[in-house]
Formats: C-alpha cells, sequence, structure tokens
C-alpha cells in the first residue's frame, strides 16, 4: 500500500493533528478528573 492510497480523516486533514487532538483531549480530561478527585476527596 503506497502512502498515497491512505484516505485523509474527516477532520482535522491529517492523521497526525487527530492524533495530537485526541492524545491532548485525554490529558485535559485526565487532569479534570484528577482535581476532582483531590478537590473532593475530603
Amino acid at each position: 500500500m503506497k502512502p498515497d492510497d491512505i484516505d485523509p480523516p474527516p477532520i482535522l486533514g491529517s492523521w497526525r493533528r487527530l492524533y495530537l487532538a485526541v492524545g491532548l483531549y485525554l490529558a485535559v480530561l485526565i487532569a479534570v478528573f484528577a482535581f476532582f478527585t483531590r478537590t473532593f476527596n475530603r
């Protein structure tokens, strides 16, 4: 399979940007849950 045969993702234009966005989203989600856990665990 040649690189030209791979379809681009439906959003963000490239797979690299899509994976970066998903990783960033997960990091923010983990940070928010950690904040809530530390804040309300008293």
